[in-house]
């Protein structure tokens, strides 16, 4: 195998799996570009943040990703990179960075990560 085959290749996001708001968008990102994100549900039991260089209670608070080449990033940036990496949502990157759309979509993200917790729970 070479040495690129060795790298990470796929940016990990972190999803609540129990959130089926949650769940259903990131499962859409993953079905559009499987090549581009692994999921990882931080609502499953063998889940462990520190493994990853994160808190469990930073990974509740806001949406996070872990960039093919390390770098950690949340919120409404981690939406700007899955959008950045599907064609069909390439506008949607670029417009979410103008600022007052980004500072829009910001205070919108803070809201929902506030109240996600009140959010319909999957059966399982």
């Amino acid at each position: 195998s070479t040495v690129s085959d060795d790298l990470p290749n796929k940016a990990k996001i972190f999803v609540d799996g129990n959130c089926i708001v949650c769940d259903y968008e990131v499962s859409h990102y993953k079905r559009l570009a499987p090549q581009a994100f692994e999921l990882v549900d931080i609502s499953d039991p063998q889940f462990q943040a520190q493994n990853f260089g994160l808190t469990p209670e930073a990974v509740q608070q806001r949406m996070h990703l872990i960039t093919p080449n390390g770098m950690v990033v949340t919120g409404i940036e981690a939406f700007s990179y899955i959008w950045s990496q599907i064609p069909k949502y390439k506008f949607a990157a670029q417009l979410i960075n103008w600022p007052l759309i980004n500072g829009a979509a910001k205070i919108g993200y803070n809201l929902f990560a506030k109240y996600r917790h009140l959010l319909p729970k999957k059966k399982r």
